[in-house]
């Protein structure tokens, strides 16, 4: 099971203990867990799947382009550097490249960039061909896009530490407050009694518990609007 996946069923099964606690109702406590799992997994989950996977493949082309630039550089060869960038790379990388064996070395660049959806790797495979075309330096040659694309990686890793940060203060503060509900719910026993049945606390309580769900759904949607130059997404992506 996912960290991701692993993080949703908790929340799910939180709000589910949170709301039997201050409710003493096991129906209404299924209902909100329910409705957390729905959310959670069926909307939330492919979302953060989705960038998971975008994020994953620009650190992968940012790898690659840089390690193949430098390749080229030494050994002045596409088939002597692709051999070299290709077993740097993971292995979900490597399988898919060796599973395009009937192809020639050019062919298989070209083919990689429906693999990594970024201008970055178009603008990489034109510099390629002037350099097999005309020759040259291809450090030089190369200079912009490395700048470029280092520039992005520092800002999408900046961007992700941000998020996570924000996932975690959120997190402890949501946290404490479903504390302080558990806490008044076994200090203020008599009170309690009186009020669990009250169908304005069974509200306050749900819409609360809601209120939170709808916090996390922002918070996500928020965290995964990462804009990266260039990106086309596409459905095979959510596959690999």
């Amino acid at each position: 099971m996912s960290n991701r996946l692993f993080v949703f069923l908790f929340i799910s099964l939180f709000a589910g203990i949170i709301a039997y606690i201050a409710l003493d109702n096991v129906f209404i406590a299924l209902g909100v867990l329910v409705i957390y799992l729905l959310v959670c997994l069926a909307i939330l989950s492919p979302i953060m799947k989705r960038h998971g996977i975008k994020i994953r493949k620009f650190h992968e082309c940012y790898h690659f382009i840089n390690n193949f630039i430098i390749s080229l550089s030494i050994k002045k060869s596409i088939p002597g550097s692709l051999e070299t960038t290709v077993s740097s790379m993971p292995n979900e990388f490597i399988d898919l490249y060796n599973g395009l064996e009937n192809m020639s070395e050019r062919e298989k660049l070209n083919y990689l960039s429906t693999y990594f959806p970024f201008y970055v790797f178009n603008l990489f495979l034109q510099i390629v061909s002037i350099w097999e075309e005309e020759g040259g330096d291809i450090l030089a040659m190369s200079k912009y896009l490395i700048s470029e694309i280092r520039s992005n990686e520092e800002y999408i890793n900046k961007a992700e530490s941000m998020s996570s940060h924000k996932y975690v203060e959120i997190g402890v503060l949501w946290a404490f407050c479903m504390a302080i509900i558990v806490i008044l719910r076994f200090t203020l026993k008599d009170f309690y009694s009186h009020i669990k049945t009250q169908m304005l606390y069974i509200i306050s309580i749900v819409g609360v518990l809601l209120f939170v769900l709808l916090t996390v759904f922002l918070l996500v949607q928020k965290g995964t609007s990462l804009a990266i130059k260039g990106y086309s997404e596409n459905e095979k992506d959510i596959e690999r």
